[in-house]
Formats: C-alpha cells, structure tokens, sequence
C-alpha cells in the first residue's frame, strides 16, 4: 500500500501537476490523520472495556462487602431493640422498690454500639481513581452518594453516640454505690437487700442520674433509626448492583434473606 502511494506521488511529480500533487499530499495527510484517530479511539474502546470488566469484580466486592455490614446491623438492631424494651418494661414497673435490686439495675443497661461499618472497598476505588464502575451512570452515582454521604453521616453518628456511651459508662463505674455482695471475703456481712434498695434509689434521684436514664434511652432510640435507616440503603444498593450484574452474569447468586445474614 505505501508503494502504491508513493508510486503516485513520484508520477505526479514527473508530470509536473504540481497542484494535484499537493491535493493528493493533503489528502494522504487527512488519512494519516484518521488512521491515528481510529486507533486512538479503539485504544480507548479496549482501555474503557477493561475498566467496565474491573468495575464488575468491584460491584461484587461491593455486594460481599455491604451484605457483612448488614449482618452487623441486624447483630445492632437485635441488641437496641433489647436494650429499649428492658428500659421501657421497668419504665412501667408502678412501684420499682417492688423490684428486687438485681433487676433494677436493667434502667442502665447500655447496648454496644460501637458498629465497625467496612469500607475497604470504596477506598479501593478511591485510591485508583475509578469513576465509572459499569455504563449505569445511575448506579455509579448511587455508590458514590452512599458512601460519601451515608455511610460518613452514619459513622459521625455512631463517633457522637458513642463518646456519650463512655462518658456514662465512667460516671456509672465512678460512682460509690453498693451494687454487690462480696461471695470470697470471709467475715465481712453481706449488704442486705434493704441497703441495696437504699443505696440505688438514693443513687438514680441524683439529678445527674437521672439524666444518664434518660441519655440511655433516648440515644438507643437514635441509635436505633440510624441503624435501620442505614441498612436500608445497604439493602437498596445491593438490590441496585445486583439487577446491573443480572444483564451479564444469568448465573449470578440469588439475593440473600438480609433478615438472617
């Protein structure tokens, strides 16, 4: 093919057609120029094909990923929702000196709630510099606000809630009350169960005390709808990566039962 142009050129010249020599030179140039284009742009087809393949093995990291924070969730969810109704069933106690003292220390029971949400995998994408995880822009927009968004407010949350939960949980062990009986010191009495009572009703009408009740019930309320609020919109991205994975892979896993996992 380049002797064939050249073979051109050289009889234009001979024949002195100076001007179609020039038309024909620019014309050799504008396919030059084309040749390069294309294989650019095929360059960047294969570069483009590359990235979508790897996004693919991202989403279903994503999708590993999100289904474990959900378990974590429903370990949360279980622990609040337990938490508030040991609270609110000694709230509708009438008398609590009814109660015996063991069971009146259930107004300070405080669920953990130190969630380890995992986002190693949107760090990853971060650290490449991946933008486009399929050809969804939709979805790609939905990965990115659920974690630059939800996942960061819900971390803030849990950092916030969490500093209370330490701060109680000091005044509570700092705090000089009876709550015991020592079973392996031999000739000290035991409290009797009149002094307990005596000592914890004295301790919960302190109006710090009776903040601290308060804080504790409220916060896993809080704490609660947050945790509820953010497996939600795990669950909807799954749902999201999972329907985009569908259109390639038929043999794709079933979604679980995110109840149970």
């Amino acid at each position: 093919m380049i002797k064939f142009f050249r073979k051109i050129r050289q009889k234009l010249l001979t024949e002195n057609k100076f001007s179609k020599y020039l038309i024909y030179a620019v014309g050799e140039i504008i396919l030059v120029m084309i040749g390069i284009l294309l294989a650019l742009q095929v360059n960047n087809w294969n570069e483009e094909r590359k990235q979508l393949a790897y996004g693919q093995e991202i989403l279903n990291e994503l999708i590993t990923e999100a289904n474990k924070n959900i378990s974590s969730f429903n370990w949360a969810i279980e622990n609040l929702e337990k938490n508030i109704e040991g609270q609110e069933t000694i709230f509708n106690v009438e008398d609590l000196k009814s109660l015996p003292s063991d069971s009146l220390w259930d107004l300070f029971s405080m669920a953990n709630i130190d969630i380890k949400v995992s986002t190693n995998t949107f760090e990853k994408i971060k650290y490449q510099g991946l933008t486009r995880l399929s050809t969804n822009d939709s979805l790609n927009k939905k990965i990115i606000r659920y974690f630059d968004t939800g996942i960061v407010l819900f971390n803030k949350g849990i950092d916030f809630f969490w500093k209370r939960y330490e701060k109680r949980s000091d005044y509570l062990r700092n705090t000089n009350i009876v709550e015991y009986n020592s079973e392996n010191i031999k000739g000290i009495d035991k409290v009797s169960e009149e002094m307990l009572k005596k000592g914890f009703f004295e301790f919960i009408n302190l109006p710090k005390t009776k903040n601290i009740i308060d804080e504790i019930y409220f916060d896993a309320q809080s704490v609660l709808k947050r945790t509820k609020g953010i497996k939600k919109a795990s669950i909807d991205l799954v749902k999201s990566i999972h329907q985009e994975l569908s259109k390639t892979n038929s043999d794709i896993e079933p979604l679980p039962d995110f109840d149970k996992l």
